[in-house]
């Protein structure tokens, strides 16, 4: 018996990256129970044990693919870089110009549906945020008991937009303007923030692109 099958060669190439882009793309043209593994494995030229080897299951390849899409992890990470007084103002703008684009309404649609009928999937999901925005915002807030309850407090309010705008479609929040989303989410994140980060109000930026604009 072949003990290495499922396994990457030692020096090769180990398909992880591969699989995933694969993933991303599949899924998105043909949903969660469209797409196969071997079609997966076959789009990025790997044994499909692979995806049990890397991934665990299907179900968990497909958690990960969809935070490859939706990105959250590069927006906090451009957030997060620069001048601190503006993160808040940075971090509201990104997050509106990301989710403004169909491609990543479409993929946040998708988790949820499969995620209603794969509750896993919403599992690892949850995982990675916790993992990959959670655990980076703690740490930039001071890596304390109350820059978790901060971390916390803002994604709270992010995903609150989120899943009220892109996902149920609550108004007048689904039809507000994208400046407008902004000048109002701004003052909240800036009131999480640590004392020495929180300036003046200043005008916000209003160049953050999609709909009404």
């Amino acid at each position: 018996m072949n003990k290495t099958r499922g396994r990457p060669r030692a020096g090769s190439d180990d398909g992880r990256d591969r699989l995933l882009e694969a993933a991303r793309e599949l899924f998105s043209a043909h949903g969660y129970n469209g797409a196969t593994v071997r079609m997966i494995a076959g789009r990025a030229g790997c044994d499909p044990a692979l995806v049990s080897y890397h991934f665990g299951s299907k179900k968990l390849l497909f958690a990960r693919a969809m935070a490859l899409s939706l990105g959250p992890s590069s927006v906090l990470e451009e957030a997060i870089d620069g001048d601190p007084e503006g993160v808040p103002e940075r971090l509201a703008a990104l997050v509106i110009r990301a989710w403004e684009t169909p491609e990543v309404q479409g993929t946040l649609t998708q988790l949820v549906a499969t995620g209603m009928q794969h509750p896993e999937v919403l599992h690892a999901f949850r995982e990675y945020l916790e993992r990959e925005i959670v655990g980076p915002l703690v740490e930039y807030f001071g890596g304390s008991a109350a820059a978790r309850e901060r971390a916390t407090a803002t994604i709270t309010i992010i995903i609150g937009l989120i899943f009220g705008r892109y996902v149920i479609g609550v108004e007048p929040l689904r039809s507000e303007r994208p400046d407008r989303l902004l000048a109002l989410l701004t003052p909240s994140l800036e009131a999480i923030s640590p004392p020495g980060q929180r300036t003046r109000r200043r005008p916000v930026n209003r160049s953050v692109g999609g709909r009404g604009t």
